[in-house]
């Protein structure tokens, strides 16, 4: 009756961390370049029960395997591309590709997606945050408002060429979410080849608001039946505790 405790109190749990996520998608769903957050569960390990009888373990019945519960074993992200809004806004860039832009942070390399960049006032290119972005040959600026940005990533102001975006890939495993779409990475960081880039434009978020609420309702169900099966135990635990030889 205790392991039927457990095993409903893991499922809540896991229950929890699953509408977490999914909060956590529906909050970012306007978040340039955002990706999906997916949420997967594991099974703990089942064990072998058996009716005792007799006086020897050879005479015990296999009853069967009973769950001990499960976990959310990890949280990976949906690669899928975002649909392109077209803003005509010049320091909006999207990827084509997989790949990440590269960003300079007080705490080194960090990497987006999100190509909501801005000129600051010497003309350096920044994100939201204010992180420098960065090209092949180091931080992008100073331009002038009229650059502009080649499909291959390759930016070029007043006639010249004067960098290349630093486009990466990196292995999912090695990505490490810092806020809504900064990344760092503990390894495996390699130059992207044949990236693309589209000036003036930005990736939506990859998120499907009806996919999330359908989600959402079912995580609810799994953890309302969890719930209902913990009074339930807890009950009949109480039964036992307080009535069972009890004499009348």
């Amino acid at each position: 009756m205790i392991r039927g405790l457990y095993t409903s109190a893991t499922g809540m749990i896991a229950a929890q961390t699953q509408s977490e996520v999914i909060g956590d998608n529906v909050v970012n769903i306007k978040t340039a370049g955002f990706k999906e957050q997916l949420a997967s569960n594991i099974s703990f390990p089942s064990k072998q029960i058996y009716r005792t009888g007799g006086n020897s373990t050879s005479e015990a019945l296999a009853l069967g395997k009973m769950g001990t519960g499960l976990g959310v074993d990890q949280v990976t992200r949906s690669n899928v591309q975002g649909a392109l809004d077209v803003t005509d806004v010049k320091t909006d860039l999207a990827l084509k590709t997989l790949g990440y832009f590269v960003v300079q942070t007080p705490d080194g390399d960090r990497y987006t997606r999100n190509g909501h960049f801005q000129l600051d006032s010497e003309g350096m290119l920044r994100t939201a945050e204010g992180f420098t972005v960065q090209g092949e040959e180091g931080p992008i600026g100073p331009l002038s408002s009229d650059f502009r940005v080649s499909s291959e990533g390759v930016i070029s102001d007043q006639g010249q060429d004067v960098n290349r975006l630093r486009i990466v890939e990196i292995p999912e495993e090695a990505l490490q979410r810092e806020g809504q779409s900064i990344y760092n990475a503990t390894e495996g960081v390699q130059a992207l080849v044949g990236a693309q880039v589209q000036q003036g434009a930005i990736e939506r978020s990859n998120v499907d608001l009806s996919g999330q609420l359908v989600n959402m309702m079912s995580v609810m169900k799994a953890y309302e039946a969890n719930q209902k099966v913990i009074q339930t135990q807890d009950e009949l635990l109480g039964k036992a505790v307080n009535e069972v030889g009890k004499i009348y």
